[in-house]
């Protein structure tokens, strides 16, 4: 069966969820069932922590947890008891991220005082096999014109744009965990549904092997329309190895941030099969080779590329382009070992960080604080372009900071009475006025705020005024 432009029903009505699995573990014969190719995503979990820098539920969470679910499903069992065909499906029709276009957030916003908007927009593109152009569906997050810098002309200075590429079985809502990170930097965001993916056309992905046709397309929109400088990638999983096939072929690119990519789909495979021993299955080795041949004879047939073609680890040594590759600590699905691999091979300037968590996790501040700053250096943001964000990671970006504020405030309250003494001898502590700088983390605290949100040390109002809070006041 061929690729088709006719996009499959959706439930545009109805709330968009996020998908929640565990990649890692490979299911039971007695829970395998066939994935549906337009199945809606479950509700997120809870998040991990309760703070006052957490997300609100929905936001952040459902953009990292907007991921592929495919290595549930990849084992012996699954190829028994529904066959090889259902297997190639796995690989090339997973599930798809349904949600409608309100989930994306609002189309103008106010972050940092600065008026942004996002722009949706579709983009044309051929697929092997295929008699129709497919449309891409796209979304950029930028500063409003109003906002923007001027040249001399009088025309709105083109941005430095990060494009963000998603999971296999995800859509662009995943973008939103990066968004506020990115914007904060200057950079404007683009977040696409590949073909195949969210709410573009298609009924194939292929892991990579054309999306980066994709991602080219979109950069050449890009730089037809004037507004964007230094372009660089950040992609996830699936988009990481895009990112990686799209890097050797355009040195244009300033900067990608890879995460979590695999090295040789082959091996990828293979090591999921042997996870598959390791619990116990009776796997034989014949058997496997056997319908291994049989699924990239399929996967040629059906979506017009060959899974022995999609190799990233043969391409890093022909890319120089500046890196930064991520690997999570206990992801079972795509183990360390492929990011430590294209590391090792990878022939341009590279960093490699290692966090905690797995597949899924949502990132840890400390390396979206890397990433902006990589990303500002490789891409040339102008510092003036930078945006001060008291509030990094807490809220996406259209979160008034007067939501915040209020929960600053009552949180500061609450703490300020249990530090009354039994018998009222004790004072209640005074709200600084303005922005103050903890002297434990150095983290620049928003007024009102008594404790620092970060190690909760108390305000000192007794203590002198560093050069970054006279500097930070003015910004107030």
């Amino acid at each position: 069966m061929g690729n088709s432009s006719q996009k499959p029903k959706r439930n545009a009505d109805g709330p968009s969820r996020a998908r929640s699995m565990s990649e890692g573990n490979l299911p039971s014969l007695e829970n395998a069932s066939v994935p549906s190719r337009t199945s809606s995503i479950p509700p997120p979990s809870a998040p991990q922590r309760n703070s006052l820098a957490a997300p609100p539920s929905g936001g952040i969470e459902r953009g990292q947890e907007a991921v592929e679910e495919t290595s549930q499903q990849l084992s012996y069992w699954y190829m028994v008891r529904h066959g090889y065909d259902q297997m190639v499906n796995l690989i090339i029709r997973p599930p798809r991220a349904e949600y409608s276009i309100e989930d994306l957030g609002p189309t103008s916003f106010l972050f940092s005082g600065q008026e942004f908007e996002r722009v949706d927009f579709a983009i044309p593109v051929r697929r092997e096999g295929i008699k129709n152009d497919l449309l891409i569906r796209c979304s950029q997050w930028q500063r409003a014109v109003s906002d923007r810098p001027k040249a001399a002309d009088g025309n709105p200075v083109p941005l430095p744009c990060v494009i963000y590429l998603h999971g296999n079985s995800s859509c662009r809502l995943e973008a939103l965990s990066i968004l506020r990170c990115v914007l904060s930097t200057g950079a404007s965001v683009v977040s696409l549904d590949c073909i195949g993916c969210g709410l573009s056309d298609g009924d194939y992905i292929t892991l990579g092997y054309y999306e980066r046709d994709d991602v080219q397309a979109v950069i050449e929109y890009l730089r037809s329309q004037g507004t964007v400088s230094s372009i660089a990638l950040w992609g996830r999983s699936m988009g990481a190895v895009t990112a990686l096939l799209h890097a050797d072929r355009d040195p244009s690119i300033a900067g990608i941030v890879v995460d979590s990519a695999f090295a040789n789909l082959d091996q990828l495979v293979h090591e999921v099969v042997e996870h598959g021993r390791r619990e116990g299955y009776t796997i034989p080795t014949f058997a496997v080779k056997i319908v291994m041949r049989f699924i990239r004879s399929s996967v040629w047939k059906r979506a017009h590329f060959d899974l022995k073609e999609l190799s990233p680890i043969d391409h890093v040594d022909k890319s120089f382009i500046p890196a930064l590759f991520v690997a999570a600590h206990k992801d079972s699905f795509i183990r360390p070992h492929h990011s430590e691999a294209l590391f090792a091979k990878y022939a341009g300037d590279k960093n490699l960080i290692k966090v905690s968590g797995d597949h899924n996790s949502p990132r840890p501040q400390y390396l979206l604080d890397s990433v902006g700053i990589f990303l500002q250096s490789v891409m040339c943001i102008d510092e003036s372009l930078a945006l001060h964000d008291p509030f990094a990671g807490a809220m996406l970006p259209w979160a008034h900071d007067s939501v915040l504020l209020a929960r600053l405030f009552e949180a500061s309250f609450d703490r300020a009475m249990n530090a009354v003494g039994e018998e009222g001898e004790s004072e209640l502590p005074q709200l600084p006025q303005t922005s103050w700088a903890c002297r434990l983390c150095t983290f620049i605290n928003p007024p009102g705020c008594t404790h620092c949100m970060v190690c909760e040390a108390l305000h000192d109002p007794q203590e002198p005024r560093s050069e970054v809070e006279n500097e930070v006041s003015q910004l107030d």
